[in-house]
């Protein structure tokens, strides 16, 4: 069972699942780069993953991301 994210880090991993660069990222979302390696490190914490990676591979396993 996966820690629940936040609507923000939601929008990080949709974001991040389109194959977009942390840059790409604080543009889409109008934040900095700084906030966006934020979400992803709490995204890691909550979820007990190393990289964006297995962000990904954890989210695609659990159904919450599909990739286009």
């Amino acid at each position: 069972e996966l820690e629940a994210l936040t609507e923000r880090e939601t929008e990080v991993l949709e974001c991040l699942s389109q194959g977009m660069s942390n840059a790409e990222i604080a543009r889409a979302l109008i934040v900095s780069e700084g906030t966006v390696k934020a979400h992803l490190g709490r995204i890691m914490s909550k979820w007990h993953v190393r990289d964006r990676v297995q962000i990904l591979v954890t989210a695609a396993q659990a159904g919450l991301v599909s990739f286009h």
